[in-house]
């Protein structure tokens, strides 16, 4: 069954944002995806009248609707809905689906072509997520001055997609409320680091009120600011250090990471960091190795073959993973990999306790769980920029967090990062950051990470106690989220 992206919105979330309506109660209201109800109880808590609400999801549907009489439900996709009116306000929080999934909703009448020949999404990249295509609809089916409360990822202020989806929605928009809110914002363990806007089409020239908010035991309460705006102390950008990218991608780990064959002579297989948790400490030269399959064509053995042709069967019965099997299709060759040089700094963009840049001292392959970071300047030197608690508290303010502590870091967050200017450090700091990462692996003792902050502290005007405090503060927060 295809993933329809429901995670339901918590009951005091939905009437915050209900709350941010500035309509009278016979105001047409619209909720686009209604799922449990959330937003319509709401809805009926603050006395509005007139509300149509679409859920495509058929048994949701059903056992909804007896609930709501008093209101106009629709089972059906909100994005070929056609309303006979435009409404004054639509509150939502639309599916979470990745682009690359879209067109998994074929069954539904749904992919990407079919989306894309609205001209109303015309304005969205290529990458949209599905998200951005509702509320594109959302804005479309509003009256002029009409209102869209709206609940959906963070990222969209930093990812490449984001910045067209950005200035598309601005085109007809402005936003009065910017609210970020994290905690207990969904009924299951979800994405809790996202944004509450709330958009009056045709008003682009408001000026946008911004908040923050924690949900947490049913209540939502104000969190200081200083632990949410971005971090200005430096200008260095990563881009002046480094480059980064993902790790290897096999497009189906089941059959190319430990497979159950025999191989004799090793010549299949290579070795791969596939998890954070087979290294030790700050470096590769000890972590446990799994095996990556890398048939090689002029060597394939009878064992091989069978191999192959039992996974070539079964991604074209299954149709999936969706990538292998367009190349089975497409190529003789569909098994190849494209392999990805390790060689650098790597660094696994899940976090759950530590934060650890580890130095890939033997250059083995990394899984794409891992970002592998290549240096422009001294390996050394950037280990050190890395390990320290004024790049992990940049982390700590950027990634999104998930439930049970987790932080997410996307690539563009490590991208994001600044650093001391790296002409002004001078030759004698520059050599000790070089001992002191050379001292981080060999003892593996977080307390060299603060060793070298202090060191770096040299260069900043925010001192060794305040980021170490800072950063204790924030990670700690983090952590004790239930």
């Amino acid at each position: 069954m295809a993933d329809l992206g429901q995670v339901f919105t918590k009951g005091n979330v939905a009437r915050y944002m209900v709350s941010l309506f500035d309509l009278p109660k016979q105001a047409a209201i619209m909720d686009p995806c209604f799922g449990a109800g959330s937003f319509l109880d709401a809805l009926i808590e603050y006395e509005y009248e007139n509300v149509t609400a679409c859920e495509m999801d058929t048994i949701l549907f059903e056992n909804t609707k007896e609930k709501y009489q008093q209101y106009k439900l629709i089972n059906g996709d909100f994005l070929i809905y056609n309303a006979s009116n435009a409404y004054d306000g639509i509150v939502m929080n639309p599916p979470y689906i990745r682009q690359e999934k879209i067109d998994e909703l074929e069954a539904y009448g749904i992919t990407k072509e079919r989306l894309r020949s609205n001209s109303i999404f015309s304005g969205l990249p290529s990458t949209a997520n599905m998200y951005m295509y509702f509320i594109m609809k959302a804005i479309d089916l509003l009256k002029n001055d009409g209102q869209l409360i709206v609940i959906f990822p963070s990222s969209w202020m930093k990812a490449k997609s984001g910045i067209e989806f950005q200035k598309t929605m601005l085109s007809k928009c402005g936003i009065e409320n910017q609210i970020h809110i994290h905690g207990d914002v969904f009924e299951r363990e979800a994405l809790v680091d996202v944004v509450i806007l709330k958009l009056v089409k045709g008003k682009m020239d408001i000026d946008t009120v911004e908040e923050y908010l924690e949900s947490k035991d049913g209540e939502l309460q104000s969190v200081s600011i200083r632990d949410n705006k971005a971090f200005e102390e430096f200008a260095y950008p990563f881009s002046k250090l480094a480059t980064i990218k993902r790790g290897l991608t096999t497009g189906c780990n089941e059959m190319y990471i430990n497979p159950d064959l025999l191989c004799e002579d090793g010549g299949c297989f290579k070795p791969i960091i596939s998890s954070p948790k087979s290294i030790d400490g700050y470096t590769t030269l000890n972590a446990r190795l799994d095996r990556l399959f890398c048939p090689v064509e002029d060597a394939v053995s009878d064992e091989i073959s069978s191999y192959l042709d039992f996974w070539k069967n079964k991604i074209i019965q299954e149709q999936k993973p969706k990538t292998l099997y367009m190349k089975v299709n497409s190529s003789d060759k569909w098994y190849e990999i494209r392999e990805i040089c390790g060689e650098g700094i790597l660094f696994s963009y899940f976090v759950r306790n530590d934060m650890k840049f580890v130095m890939n001292e033997t250059g083995v392959l990394a899984r794409d769980n891992f970002y592998v970071i290549k240096p422009k300047v001294d390996k050394w030197v950037l280990f050190a920029l890395l390990n320290n608690y004024y790049t992990y508290y940049q982390l700590e303010l950027s990634g999104k967090k998930y439930g049970a502590g987790l932080l997410k870091l996307q690539r563009y967050d490590i991208e994001g990062l600044f650093f001391p200017n790296y002409e002004t450090i001078s030759d004698s700091d520059k050599n000790e950051l070089m001992v002191l990462s050379h001292k981080l692996l060999e003892s593996a003792d977080s307390a060299v990470i603060g060793e070298i902050t202090k060191l770096i502290s040299k260069y900043s005007r925010i001192s060794y106690k305040e980021i170490t405090d800072r950063y204790v503060e924030i990670k700690s927060n983090r952590l004790e989220v239930k």
